[in-house]
């Protein structure tokens, strides 16, 4: 695992265990010295200690934009209004007031989603590849804070797009497939099997408190099966293409890598034993290694995170046949291969 994935983990991990003791320790209201010292110190645990590590874990190491830090500040004043004694938690009150134009901001921005994904999708009928990869190749040179919105927008319909076969029947061919966990057709229903199961506990112990929230929060959490399916259906047949002179990589649904052709200087086949600190995609060793004439981009968690590598090692089914496409006019060729490999593409849609 690398640095900054490392660091990024630590953060959640400390984040979820603060707050969670927050809820289990902090009294409802505050009657002697000890709930004072107590309070106060979860307050300072939520607006300093975790915000100092935000600003380090992730805004340093993972080099993320500044602007970032915001949200562990919104989310202390949120965990801080349900969690704290009475009288602190009534300096908070504020968020009870906003929530009502909030639900109306969500609402509209909800609409807004459902007809952005209708509309993607009707034009996706007859698009080859990734409805990402699209937007990305118009909002490229956007600033950072447009171009992560704009992916994290296009991958609700990507993830519909992937996850109905009949959309895919025009992807762009393939030319190798990472090898992957979320590929395995058992992990697939596992991971289905667990999300199930996530959900009805959500469910179950959110109702003796709110049934809207038990509800709310319950249907959120199932309708990841979509992006689940996606991932799976990605992962065992999208995982390495080229698209309009860029070579995509698909690491699941949730990590992509997104290289111009033009900044590809080698690709090489092999064997490496790479180091924790080395970008490689895949399990096992790695067999391919990508150089790059310039950085690139390597988009997580839907586009959350996004790093620049320079150069990135893959473990693929068939590296000397990605090397040949690649070096025999790939680069220059795009996706004009398509005819070649149809029956391969409807195979897949049909899966």
């Amino acid at each position: 695992m690398r640095k900054a994935v490392r660091f990024r983990v630590l953060y959640l991990l400390f984040a979820i265990a603060t707050y969670t003791l927050g809820f289990i320790l902090l009294p409802e209201t505050i009657n002697s010295s000890f709930d004072q010292i107590l309070s106060a110190g979860f307050l300072f645990a939520y607006f300093i200690v975790l915000p100092a590590l935000f600003w380090y874990c992730v805004i340093k190491v993972s080099e993320q934009k500044k602007w970032k830090i915001i949200i562990p500040f919104s989310l202390a004043s949120v965990v801080a209004r349900y969690s704290m004694p009475v009288s602190l938690a009534s300096y908070f009150e504020f968020l009870s007031w906003v929530r009502y134009p909030v639900i109306a901001v969500l609402l509209i921005i909800e609409f807004v989603v459902i007809y952005h994904v209708v509309s993607m999708l009707w034009k996706s009928r007859k698009l080859k590849g990734d409805p990402r990869i699209n937007a990305l190749i118009d909002n490229i040179d956007a600033d950072d804070k447009k171009r992560e919105v704009t992916l994290i927008m296009a991958s609700e319909p990507a993830s519909w797009y992937y996850a109905i076969p009949k959309f895919t029947k025009a992807h762009t061919p393939v030319l190798a497939n990472l090898s992957l966990l979320s590929a395995k057709r058992w992990h697939f229903a596992l991971v289905l099997l667990g999300l199930v199961a996530v959900t009805y506990v959500s469910y179950s112990l959110l109702i003796l408190w709110s049934e809207i929230a038990a509800i709310i929060v319950g249907s959120v959490i199932f309708y990841g099966i979509v992006s689940v399916t996606a991932s799976h259906r990605i992962s065992r047949h999208f995982s390495v293409y080229c698209h309009n002179n860029h070579l995509v990589v698909n690491a699941s649904f949730f990590n992509l890598l997104f290289i111009p052709l033009s900044h590809l200087q080698t690709c090489e086949a092999g064997k490496w034993e790479c180091d924790k600190e080395q970008l490689k995609v895949g399990r096992g060793t790695a067999n391919i290694k990508l150089t790059f004439s310039a950085p690139v981009y390597w988009f997580t968690l839907m586009g959350t995170f996004c790093e620049r590598p320079t150069e990135v090692y893959l473990c693929v089914d068939a590296p000397n046949d990605l090397v040949e496409s690649l070096n025999s006019g790939y680069l220059t060729l795009g996706d004009s291969s398509t005819e070649t490999t149809s029956d391969n593409i409807d195979k897949y849609a049909r899966d």
